[in-house]
């Protein structure tokens, strides 16, 4: 086309430049012209026009090579930055790596808790220094690496997540949270299936992270409310967080894999109502459970240490009762306002045990569980108060207590938060069983004890994940297995079960998670 448009100029050129010289001369006489001697301008002009749409091309040639070359860095600049993009984590806690088109992330998990406290000796009316059965040893001054966590959580892809965490303190290796999960996108549901605490109550809810105490309430333990192998349905809003349903269906704890009698299992069910009224977040609960017993040791023992596990000891204890089954119901009362909150619980477990002269398969049994001439109750609840002095609110998600944003870290400057925190807890293990003898031992009576405890805390949080704890309590203790001759004077006519004693325990906690 350039060719073309060439030609069609020169050939203008020429007629432009002959048409006056054949109008002034015949035609013969123009042919017998000489030549010019000097370069014909119609010349040079074409040849610069062929020069000039040459360079033209060259231009645009380069200009596109330039083009293409820089969209190629461009595209080099974009990969390399989605690279760097998967490469570099985020910062949550701990570091977070994320490959959102494939669907992985991984972040690593844990915590580390130290304690240190005291605890006391029994002091009481008529006490001759010792305590029935119980090693003084394992009392006093103490120090214990209370977890040592290290795990992990993440995301897989089509839309699963998964966590794992391990208990290396007093070294060996427990098992935490271990499990799958899957949260639909369409329905308020999510599927949980591993090692994870039956759904129960607010406190055993919680994380040991966020309680206001060193330990949970004393029901968590004496009631065994410990983490099972099975699977939890979990029914929740997860716009507005104001509700949540939760089933489960479990085996016995992971930790006793060794233990190929896994005949037990538990079923669970608990509900949460938690809405937001102004300025306060309330929260309404309730929870039943059902659990089965395995064939091979059919009992349980129900007991509790003193408000801390600086110490094995525990000051009551109902010692192991043959049962096949029980029942165990709570009711969870909680509400947030501005730095101000409240929670207290009621829990009752109700024990089918088995009766004197029961036979057995081969394989079944009691485990040397004493035999009762009837089922026994026991009961335990809390109320606490809690403040904090520096303006924080206490986190609260998903139905439990949850991290604490700081409003002033230490780090930038402030002072952190400061919590105050006050409960009062009791436990209640007696129960007569059979009214029809004034008896106060086996079969007719459960002396396992009551505990009632007084409770105060102090909490520091230089930043969001670091945590330090002060902590005080007072327990009474009215009869149980340490109420014992010759614990008091033979010449007390007071009855062995409201026979009383106390202790006092001091605890300190330094704790980091991430």
């Amino acid at each position: 086309m350039k060719l073309k448009f060439v030609a069609a100029l020169l050939a203008g050129s020429a007629l432009a430049i002959s048409a006056p010289a054949f109008a002034a001369q015949p035609a013969a006489q123009a042919e017998a012209q000489p030549e010019p001697t000097d370069p014909d301008q119609s010349d040079a002009q074409a040849d610069a026009i062929i020069n000039g749409a040459q360079g033209v091309d060259e231009a645009a040639a380069k200009i596109e090579l330039l083009q293409s070359q820089v969209d190629a860095l461009q595209a080099s600049i974009e990969q390399l930055k989605g690279q760097l993009v998967k490469a570099t984590p985020s910062w949550k806690g701990a570091p977070q790596w994320d490959d959102k088109e494939a669907g992985f992330s991984f972040k690593p998990r844990g915590a580390l808790q130290f304690d240190a406290g005291y605890v006391g000796f029994p002091e009481g009316k008529n006490l001759n220094g010792t305590v029935g059965g119980l090693n003084y040893n394992n009392l006093g001054w103490n120090s214990r690496a209370r977890r040592i966590l290290i795990g992990a959580d993440g995301t897989l892809p089509g839309g699963f997540r998964y966590s794992a965490e391990f208990n290396f303190a007093q070294g060996t290796v427990d098992y935490e949270d271990i499990f799958l999960a899957y949260d639909f996108k369409q329905l308020p549901l999510t599927v949980q299936v591993g090692n994870i605490y039956p759904f129960s109550s607010l406190e055993t809810m919680t994380s040991s992270k966020f309680t206001s105490f060193m330990e949970r309430a004393s029901f968590t333990d004496a009631f065994s409310m410990n983490r099972r192998l099975g699977i939890g349905l979990t029914f929740s809003d997860k716009k507005t967080d104001s509700w949540l349903f939760q089933l489960g269906l479990f085996n016995q704890p992971i930790n006793e894999a060794a233990n190929f009698n896994r005949t037990g299992w538990e079923a669970d069910i608990r509900g949460v109502y938690s809405p937001t009224l102004g300025s306060t977040r309330l929260h309404i609960g309730a929870s039943a459970h059902y659990r089965v017993n395995n064939r091979d040791a059919m009992n349980e023992r129900l007991r509790a240490r003193p408000q801390t596990q600086i110490t094995d000891q525990r000051l009551v204890d109902t010692n192991a009762i043959s049962a096949e089954s029980d029942w165990h119901a709570g009711v969870e009362l909680a509400a947030i306002h501005k730095s101000l909150h409240f929670a207290g619980e009621f829990q009752k477990i109700w024990i089918n045990s088995i009766e004197p002269g029961s036979t057995f398969d081969p394989n079944n049994g009691t485990g040397g569980g004493a035999l009762l001439n009837g089922n026994p109750s026991f009961w335990s609840g809390y109320a606490e108060l809690g403040y904090y002095l520096t303006g924080e609110t206490r986190g609260y998600k998903g139905g439990r207590f949850d991290r604490t944003k700081v409003l002033h870290p230490f780090n930038e400057g402030g002072w952190g938060a400061l919590q105050l925190n006050a409960r009062v807890e009791l436990l209640e293990l007696r129960d007569r069983v059979d009214n029809s003898s004034s008896s106060i031992a086996t079969p007719f009576y459960v002396n396992g004890g009551k505990q009632v405890a007084y409770q105060g805390s102090l909490i520091w949080n230089p930043t969001d994940y670091l945590r330090f704890l002060v902590q005080y309590a007072h327990m009474d203790v009215t009869g149980g297995p340490r109420a014992v001759a010759p614990l008091f004077d033979p010449l007390d006519p007071t009855p062995i079960n409201k026979r009383k004693f106390s202790v006092d325990m001091a605890g300190v906690r330094a704790q980091v998670d991430f």
